[in-house]
């Protein structure tokens, strides 16, 4: 038996992130992470508007709620073989590995948080889903928009792109003539573009003052969807992560090749169970965003032990 934690990133907000943790002691993530960025994070976690107008709270916010969903998984005897993260998410990956102590990354988190949201401010940007269309054809029309890139490929028919507002708004309509849908994120700024090349220099200083540490499992990176088995490669591509779209689709292809059994989304959301539906259909997966869908990974690793 094989498995897989996955972990959200950016947009993954619900409300009562926080409150779901309240009765459990995996609740004192959000003590943690709260105390290194200053706020009560109990609070301001669980509103989840709030989130998603400020990056400098979002990615704290999440980073807690996911950290409490790990820790939960593994008081109920679950481990990882094999971790990754979206975007924000590959820092709490980072930290599930063993790659980062739990002050470090809360840290990490706070500075990358703070950092993308000054450059969101710097440079107004927006970020739009982009369905029914397949990866090429989404980037072909990203190259004819100048000031637009490709930020995530998630899943099959969905692609994020990332831009000044006027160029998502054009690859929007550009997508609606080819029978696509440009859906708009509830995200501060552009991020995975050039407009995030700020906040690249500050989690680079940070990342460099840290104790990094060779991971426990390896950490598929969303930049190519191969595994980091180096501390110092993870740190690497937590940076260049920044700019660097998100292969989401690659690291889904990569647990299925690495013969994952059960691939379990830790952290609020569901956006990651979704792309799993769509992208490996046949590798079962479980979100867990509050302490009882343990119960529903437990039963999953049950039925894979009876079918292996």
């Amino acid at each position: 038996m094989r498995t897989a934690f996955v972990f959200p990133g950016q947009a993954a907000q619900r409300a009562g992130m926080a409150s779901a943790w309240a009765d459990t002691p995996h609740a004192a993530a959000f003590d943690l992470v709260g105390e290194r960025a200053g706020i009560d994070l109990r609070t301001a976690a669980d509103d989840a508007d709030a989130c998603a107008a400020s990056t400098a709270l979002a990615q704290p916010a999440i980073h807690a709620a996911s950290l409490a969903a790990f820790d939960a998984l593994l008081d109920a005897g679950v481990r990882p073989d094999v971790v990754a993260g979206h975007s924000l998410g590959e820092v709490t990956a980072a930290v599930a590995a063993g790659v980062l102590a739990r002050r470090d990354g809360a840290d990490l988190v706070v500075a990358r948080g703070e950092a993308m949201g000054r450059a969101c401010a710097a440079s107004p940007g927006a970020m739009a889903a982009i369905v029914r269309l397949d990866l090429d054809v989404v980037e072909d029309l990203v190259a004819r928009v100048p000031d637009a890139c490709i930020a995530n490929a998630n899943a099959p028919g969905q692609v994020v792109v990332a831009g000044t507002p006027e160029a998502v708004d054009e690859v929007g309509r550009r997508a609606a003539e080819q029978r696509g849908r440009a859906l708009p994120l509830k995200v501060e700024g552009a991020f995975h573009s050039e407009a995030m090349a700020p906040a690249v220099v500050r989690v680079d200083t940070l990342l460099r003052h840290l104790d990094v540490q060779d991971p426990a499992v390896p950490v598929v990176s969303g930049i190519d969807g191969l595994p980091r088995t180096s501390g110092e490669a993870v740190a690497r591509a937590l940076v260049d992560g920044i700019l660097a779209p998100v292969r989401w689709i690659d690291v889904q292809h990569a647990l299925a090749a690495d013969e994952v059994d059960l691939i379990v989304e830790v952290g609020p959301g569901g956006v990651l169970a979704g792309c799993a539906k769509r992208t490996v259909p046949d590798l079962p997966c479980v979100s867990v965003a509050g302490p009882e869908a343990v119960a529903d990974v437990l039963a999953a690793l049950d039925a894979q032990s009876v079918h292996a």
